[in-house]
């Protein structure tokens, strides 16, 4: 992320949240959602589907295809999903207003328990370990609640835990009640497990769930996965690629002299990233020159136009050889390739106008110039340039910086947790919006459905639809603590 003085990409900035600091930290919590112009959320999960399920549970899993066509019954998968797996992490990045297209923004990574037997997908843990989320701590200090609470949640005869579940859901009713727009990426799951982990059990019927989420957040839910692929169609519309690609367009505004966003993480009590991370050393690529005797083999490959970096995952996000892809999955690394055959692909024409003297000319050039100007990426990497960097496990939502070991390797950094996630998604959204204005309000309350991306949900009242019971209870609940509880004054954000 840049800052305002235009410095390089810098480590994320966020508060841990667990059950040992959630009582101290709540109240900045609130204030933060108070103060708002939006937030971001996103959250990690135990499933997103029910696959290979024991006999024994007696599931019929024909009624948990959650990329069904019919919405009916996507949702009903779907709320079956979120009723038996868990929420394990929330993210919340609140963007303060400071100035013309300027934030601060407050990061918060609430990491969670569930105290309900609940199931756990293992492809969805082994994603969540691989990329640098800690399950012994998550067990050891994640903020205990009880699911699905109506209208208050289950005694535990532990006060302790009480106290935890009645926070971290007063974190959602806060939302509620600063009636601010909620951003997420891909959201639908989110919301689904927010709301049954948080505010009462899902709804029987799609159209309750779309007319209570209507009376939750009034402002509006922006889905940045749908609004891109509207407003940018044909790039790809994963959150790290539409991260980079939205800090790099940023960078160019403001190089420009244009209207550009400037944001500032600001620390409360930082949590350091050092326990959730994951080291994996850079191997370099094997040399195969299997056109050194063969010389028209040599031009026909020159001539290909071989790209170093995968294809498949610059598009989707994901490859399917994971680790041991021969291509690279660095996310800044695809950019730079995609920006030079951009540029060259533009001076072509030229070329062939101005003759073959030229073209030769030009080539050379070139070759001086990457010589002498190695990759910004590369040079961060301390990888030859003439060398492509391989493999990259599929981290869509890692950010990664670089550090030699004791022994003078070169190692990759990589982490993943909900709160960066949800601060990428808050980062695209203002960038959006600065380039794209008011556009945005159109595509509001449209929610991206995985395989059906031309037919969103709509988050819209129906006048053949009513709220739940569980809506008119819940909220009936947070009116009730906000009569009797100090609304929290909001106060100046930090000075720069």
């Amino acid at each position: 992320m840049r800052n305002d003085s235009g410095a390089k990409t810098a480590p994320a900035v966020y508060t841990d949240v667990t059950r040992e600091n959630i009582q101290a930290l709540f109240s900045d919590i609130s204030k933060q959602i108070s103060q708002a112009s939006f937030i971001a959320i996103d959250s990690e999960f135990t499933g997103l589907a029910l696959s290979d399920a024991s006999l024994e549970f007696g599931f019929n899993t024909a009624e948990w295809n959650t990329r069904a066509t019919d919405m009916r019954d996507m949702y009903k998968a779907m709320s079956s999903v979120a009723k038996t797996h868990a929420l394990v992490s929330l993210g919340l990045s609140t963007f303060v207003p400071n100035g013309d297209n300027a934030y601060h923004v407050y990061n918060f990574n609430l990491l969670l328990q569930e105290q309900n037997t609940h199931l756990v997908n293992p492809a969805s843990i082994s994603f969540l370990a691989q990329n640098g989320f800690d399950l012994g701590k998550q067990a050891l200090q994640g903020i205990r609640y009880f699911s699905g609470p109506n209208p208050m949640p289950l005694e535990s005869r532990s006060a302790n835990i009480n106290i935890e579940g009645e926070l971290v859901r007063k974190v959602l009713f806060a939302m509620i009640q600063a009636k601010k727009p909620i951003v997420v990426h891909n959201g639908l799951f989110d919301l689904a497990y927010l709301y049954q982990s948080f505010f009462g059990p899902l709804p029987d019927s799609y159209e309750s769930f779309v007319f209570d989420l209507t009376g939750m957040f009034p402002a509006g839910v922006y889905d940045t996965k749908f609004i891109a692929e509207k407003l940018i169609p044909g790039t790809a519309s994963y959150l790290a690629y539409l991260y980079h690609k939205s800090e790099r367009d940023q960078r160019v505004r403001r190089d420009q002299g244009d209207e550009a966003l400037a944001v500032k993480l600001t620390k409360i009590l930082l949590y350091e990233k050092s326990d959730v991370e994951t080291k994996r050393k850079l191997q370099p690529k094997k040399k195969q020159d299997k056109t050194k005797s063969d010389p028209k083999r040599t031009e026909e490959v020159e001539k290909k136009q071989y790209k170093p970096y995968c294809e498949h995952f610059a598009a989707f996000g994901h490859c399917m050889f994971n680790d041991r892809c021969r291509r690279s999955h660095d996310i800044n690394f695809i950019l730079d390739c995609q920006e030079k055959e951009a540029s060259e692909s533009s001076a072509e024409p030229e070329a062939k106008e101005a003759g073959p003297d030229a073209q030769q000319n030009g080539k050379r050039k070139r070759v001086d110039e990457e010589n002498a100007h190695p990759s910004k990426i590369l040079k961060a990497l301390n990888i030859n340039p003439k060398k492509v960097p391989v493999s990259r496990k599929s981290e869509p939502t890692s950010l990664e910086t670089t550090k030699l070991d004791d022994n003078g390797n070169n190692n990759t950094t990589a982490y993943h947790t909900a709160a960066y996630d949800a601060f990428m998604t808050g980062f695209i959204f203002a960038s959006l919006r600065i380039q794209h204005g008011e556009a945005l309000d159109t595509l509001k309350n449209r929610i991206y459905r995985m395989g059906r991306g031309a037919e969103p949900l709509l988050i819209q009242a129906s006048a053949y639809a009513s709220a739940s019971t569980t809506y008119h209870q819940t909220m009936k609940l947070i009116d009730e603590i906000s009569n009797r509880e100090p609304v929290i004054e909001a106060s100046e954000p930090p000075a720069n």
